[in-house]
């Protein structure tokens, strides 16, 4: 599988290894850090950050990985870095609910892949029937839920081309939404690098439900083909 369009394809705990140490090693010369001691101590944590984002974005593919897939990732990572074993647990377990999103993803790219492994069903007939409506609150559901509080963005073109829809249409479609209460627009203003952000404010059970939510295929741990 391809993580980032800039990198290798990968097919192996080998290979996740290099992606997660070479992530870090990119991450820690940007920090900067003067002091080894602290170099290493940002290594072991960002180490196991993006490991946590790399198994986050397997899961959403594929399904929860195998644990001896993982396994022996860490293993490889421990290995290269000459970490303790149990070292490396405890900076997991530290980090475990810092990812924001899964290595190589965009929160974008996460509303767009859920959107479709996670249908819904809107309960306003009219805006069931309508695949743009529907669509554009799929998206800002999982974009919610990515950012919590925050606002989100939905730029009319990315949508547009996600949808496959003309721009005018997907834009309408958000004003309609808008008047329905359904978003709440909290910057209204835009230009060149910034977008309109919204707050999703649809409550599931009362605006929409979820259908079902499909089971991708789980990653074979049998060799080392991951």
């Amino acid at each position: 599988m391809t993580l980032n369009p800039d990198e290798a394809p990968v097919s192996s705990s080998a290979e996740l290894a290099v992606v997660i140490v070479n992530a870090t090693n990119k991450q820690t010369v940007e920090k900067a850090l003067k002091e080894e001691e602290a170099r290493a101590d940002f290594r072991l944590s960002t180490d196991a950050l993006n490991f946590h984002r790399v198994s986050w974005r397997l899961r959403e593919e594929f399904g929860r990985p195998e644990d001896a897939m993982m396994e022996r990732v860490k293993a490889r990572i421990c290995h290269k870095r000459k970490y303790d074993p149990e070292e490396f647990d405890a900076a997991l377990t530290a980090t475990r609910k810092r990812p924001r999103l899964p290595y190589g993803w965009t929160a974008m790219d996460l509303a767009k892949r859920r959107l479709t492994s996670r249908p819904i069903r809107l309960l306003n007939a009219d805006l069931d029937a309508s695949r743009y409506a529907k669509g554009i609150i799929g998206l800002a559901i999982n974009l919610q839920e990515v950012q919590a509080e925050e606002p989100i963005l939905l730029p009319v073109e990315q949508v547009r081309e996600i949808l496959v829809a003309k721009k005018v249409v997907i834009a309408g479609t958000i004003m309609k939404l808008v008047e329905l209460g359904l978003l709440e627009m909290t910057k209204a203003t835009y230009n060149t690098g910034s977008a309109r952000e919204f707050l999703f404010k649809g409550v599931e059970g009362k605006d929409y439900v979820f259908i079902s939510e499909s089971k991708p295929n789980r990653i074979s741990a049998a060799d080392d083909g991951f």
